[in-house]
């Protein structure tokens, strides 16, 4: 029997339908082009600060790994002994050679293999490069007069160690980032300024060349003048004499509260070292994204701005294609609703609609077998046969996923059991180390008239100390190895052997001596070959014999120095500069000091000295240390350890420890007997 019809109505129906349909499509269509384009804003300014962030923190970690490597290696050379011998004695050859022979390696390290030295008492300016050849060249002196000078003086003026500035050299015809570092005296006293320059135009290309259209990197001082940039006519030549406002950061802000925002920014990430500020600022060309990272060791700041209506940054076409795609399935839905009462349609898409959800719910073998020949059947089948291909491709995953989650099993338990067999050999050998100090001697003899703060960086150390007696009187000493950890450690058992050595066939009453049998000892316990130069062996040795019958202190040092504290008197007392096993064998000093009641005498090893740390991440150094004597060395031994452990985890803060720590003080409070003739062996 034929199902009736009904045109006119149908007809009609559907009239109204369609009219029905444009209407809330249009008005669909109109709010979805507003919300997409409200969309559109959000997504463009997050992708562009995100963009901006991520280009911030990979121009710093580049610039880091470079000028960071240039900056370090320009210290080491600023350090030389044989630079500061020779800037005092300009026109001695001897110095001369000398410097020039150890400056060749560091020459050969620099990036752009030249260096340069100042001397500050003649304004002689000496330059090494590829031209010079093996030697250094005097190019021209200085002049306070000349503006083009100016930049040597402000940097001298300054206190800090080293600076960074970019500056054309006329005479040298180079325009370069320079990497300038004081050279000091023992004393403090400002001897010069040396280190290296990188050419500019490679400097900007490898670390500022633009990879993402619509973004921009550049480098600010802590003034917000710039110091790099792309367009080498941004840039503040010479910034530690110039501040010329449209060669800084806020050269193209249009908006003071800008202004304010990003100085606040630049101070904020200088504050926080590691971290990345972004913010929102208004220029010239329009609404841009910026990220700062500073570079706390280079004292810059890198500016990433990204512009969130440049091409790349968010495909227009995309958003378009999916508002289109967006208004299709709404004007779909729409139709449904609209012929909903239609039951051979209505009824098909509600129990298509819970076949869905069954699916989504991982019931994936759930089908429909349709035979209808129209869209409704067509859209069943497709959904049966996707529904067999959702259900074969999940079996697969999971079937892969079982297997690697195994895998992972595996390799986890192999890898706890290699990292706890690791573990246990460390503390293993940390426990051996602690075997060869001398804590129950000194427990035994010394107990309330020492004290010792001894702090390996890691499980185990290079550092170790020492004590020993004779009829005589008792033997002191550190010993600073090089290196740190497991490497640190086993030099430590070829320094304790060579000392053993030294005091089997010496004795101990003469410090000077015992240096330098260890040195000839650790000579020949290690191989002289080229691999074994390359490796850090040298050692670091503080030796204190108090002779208690002749009342004195017999002190001799290789790089390590005895202070002394006696009534408010706080003294320093320097080792011999040149270490045990360094590149040429010497011959050790020794110093004689009274032994009197109540004098504390602390030997100390560079760990404490070198570590990092305070408001401005400077060394504690000498100085800190003596202040620290000062205040408390009037205090008992044990009170002292405490003090002096307080006082440099305080110091350093969340900072890491740098190297080893050793510190071993001693005092005598009952009067020696009178000092006899010298009758040492």
């Amino acid at each position: 029997m034929p199902h009736p019809t009904f045109p006119r109505r149908a007809s009609g129906l559907r009239r109204k339908a369609g009219i029905l349909l444009l209407a809330v499509t249009a008005a669909v269509l109109l709010l979805a082009v507003a919300v997409g384009q409200r969309i559109m804003h959000d997504l463009a300014t997050d992708l562009s600060l995100k963009l901006a962030v991520a280009e911030a923190r990979l121009t710093r970690e580049k610039i880091q790994a470079l000028v960071g490597r240039e900056l370090a290696l320009a210290q080491r050379f600023a350090g030389l002994l044989a630079l500061r011998e020779w800037i005092g004695a300009e026109d001695d050859p001897a110095m001369r050679s000398r410097f020039l022979a150890e400056a060749a390696g560091f020459r050969n390290a620099f990036a752009d293999r030249n260096y340069f030295v100042i001397n500050h008492a003649s304004l002689a300016y000496h330059y090494a490069d590829a031209a010079s050849g093996p030697g250094v060249v005097r190019r021209y002196t200085l002049d306070r007069t000349k503006s083009e000078d100016a930049w040597y003086f402000a940097t001298m003026d300054n206190a800090a160690e080293y600076t960074l500035n970019v500056n054309p050299d006329a005479v040298l015809k180079v325009t370069s980032l320079w990497i300038n570092i004081k050279v000091l005296a023992p004393d403090g006293t400002a001897l010069g300024l040396t280190g290296t320059g990188l050419q500019l135009d490679r400097f900007l290309k490898s670390m500022l060349a633009r990879r993402t259209e619509g973004a921009t990197s550049f480098v600010v001082d802590a003034q917000g003048r710039i110091v790099a940039h792309p367009d080498p006519t941004r840039i503040e030549y010479g910034a530690l004499v110039k501040h010329d406002i449209s060669r800084t950061a806020f050269a193209d802000l249009t908006e003071d509260a800008d202004r304010q925002q990003l100085s606040r920014a630049l101070a904020e990430a200088r504050r926080r070292d590691s971290g990345v500020e972004a913010l929102e600022v208004a220029t010239a060309q329009g609404r841009r994204m910026m990220a700062l990272a500073h570079l706390p060791e280079l004292r810059w700041t890198v500016v990433s701005i990204v512009n969130p209506a440049a091409e790349g940054i968010l495909s227009s076409g995309f958003l378009r294609l999916a508002l289109m795609a967006g208004a299709v399935i709404l004007g779909l839905l729409i139709l449904a609703l609209t012929l909903g009462f239609d039951r051979l349609v209505l009824h098909p898409l509600l129990v298509l609609t819970e076949s869905a959800r069954r699916i989504a719910r991982g019931e994936y073998g759930i089908r429909l077998e349709s035979d209808r020949a129209d869209e409704i059947g067509q859209l069943s089948r497709a959904f049966d046969s996707m529904a067999a291909q959702v259900q074969a491709h999940t079996e697969r995953l999971e079937q892969r996923v079982a297997e690697r989650t195994a895998q992972l099993e595996a390799t986890h338990a192999e890898l706890a059991s290699t990292h706890r067999q690791l573990t246990e050999s460390i503390r293993y050998a940390s426990l051996i180390q602690q075997v060869i100090l001398p804590d129950r001697q000194l427990h035994a003899r010394m107990q309330g008239r020492y004290f010792v703060v001894w702090q390996p960086r890691d499980v185990v150390g290079g550092d170790f100390y020492l004590y020993r007696e004779d009829d005589r009187g008792c033997l002191f000493g550190v010993v600073d190895c090089a290196g740190h950890g497991v490497p640190g450690a086993f030099m430590t058992m070829i320094a304790h052997a060579a000392l053993e050595r030294a005091t089997v066939e010496l004795g101990l009453r003469d410090p000077a001596a015992l240096l330098e049998c260890a040195d000839a000892v650790v000579r020949s316990m290690l191989p002289d070959t080229q691999r074994l130069e390359r490796l850090a062996t040298s050692m670091d040795i503080g030796l204190c014999y108090a002779d208690l019958e002749a009342g004195e202190v017999r002190f001799a040092g290789a790089h390590i120095d005895l202070f002394t504290a006696h009534g408010g008197a706080i003294n320093n007392f320097r080792g011999d500069r040149g270490g045990i096993n360094d590149r040429k064998s010497r011959t050790f000093s020794r110093q004689t000091l009274d032994l009197e009641p109540g004098c504390v005498f602390y030997l100390v090893t560079d760990g404490i000295l070198d570590q990092s740390g305070g408001d401005r991440g400077l060394p504690f150094g000498r100085r800190g240390f003596t202040a620290w004597l000062q205040d408390n060395a009037s205090l008992p031994m044990e009170e002292q350890e405490h003090a002096l452990a307080g006082t440099l985890s305080a110091y350093r803060g969340d900072k890491p420890q740098r190297d080893d720590i050793t510190v071993l003080a001693f005092s005598f409070d009952a009067p020696p007997r009178s000092r006899p003739e010298d009758n040492d062996a």
